[in-house]
């Protein structure tokens, strides 16, 4: 059960769109290929995994985002502290079956450009950008958790979230700050990200490179997005 940050450029007049029909929001992030089948979803392997990780893997998405906890709380009929103690595999297993069952078919959405897929990098990223491992101020803090909320908590981590153009353009200057890459690697380290559980957790010397190569990525997204005069929609899937 992983939270994996996808990022989507988008056209202005999209982000109106999606102000009038929410759910627009979860077709974005829908491959435009015809939906398939899960392939391997219901092996006893892949549910062994979601039983066995999946409450903590909640948990955490419960602090990234404090507006989950009651919504999901009510809805396992299990607190966080239980889902952190690894308690209600069972449960998040029916769940992520029922949201993957409800999916609707998917259909190219006008307006969608660019795509960027960041994976588990995200929870990193925003640390080495911001110092912070929940949502932090300033520009930067904006670049991977920051925008508005819109549309309905598809995925189980969260509503997609969208940044109007004038945010995009700002985020791509911050991003592109010559010396941008050297504070964020001034800030990696791997004891105190693993005190603060950051996602995806086990941090040793060898993620730095990693999180700097999605570091390039993400500021490239935004330099290519803002080039265009596009907005942007992210969301943890």
């Amino acid at each position: 059960m992983s939270m994996l940050a996808t990022f989507i450029a988008v056209d202005p007049e999209l982000l109106a769109r999606l102000g009038g029909d929410p759910s627009l929001a979860e077709r974005l992030f829908t491959p435009e290929a015809a939906a398939a089948p899960r392939a391997g979803f219901d092996t006893e392997t892949m549910r062994a995994l979601i039983q066995a990780r999946g409450p903590q893997l909640l948990a955490g998405a419960m602090d990234m985002h404090p507006q989950l906890r009651s919504h999901m709380e009510q809805r396992l009929g299990l607190s966080q502290d239980a889902l952190r103690r690894g308690e209600g595999g069972d449960a998040v297993l029916r769940l992520m079956q029922e949201r993957l069952g409800a999916r609707p078919p998917a259909e190219p959405v006008a307006g969608r450009h660019d795509e960027l897929a960041i994976d588990k990098a995200w929870h990193g990223l925003h640390y080495l950008l911001t110092g912070e491992a929940r949502e932090a101020e300033g520009t930067l803090g904006q670049a991977v958790l920051g925008g508005l909320e819109v549309g309905d908590d598809f995925a189980g981590y969260g509503p997609a979230r969208i940044l109007d153009a004038a945010l995009v353009a700002e985020l791509a200057g911050a991003l592109a700050a010559p010396e941008l890459e050297q504070e964020a690697a001034a800030r990696y380290d791997p004891a105190r990200m693993n005190e603060l559980e950051i996602y995806p957790f086990g941090w040793d010397a060898a993620g730095l490179e990693w999180l700097l190569s999605a570091l390039a990525d993400l500021r490239g997204f935004y330099a290519g997005a803002a080039a265009h005069g596009r907005a942007a929609v992210t969301c943890l899937v």
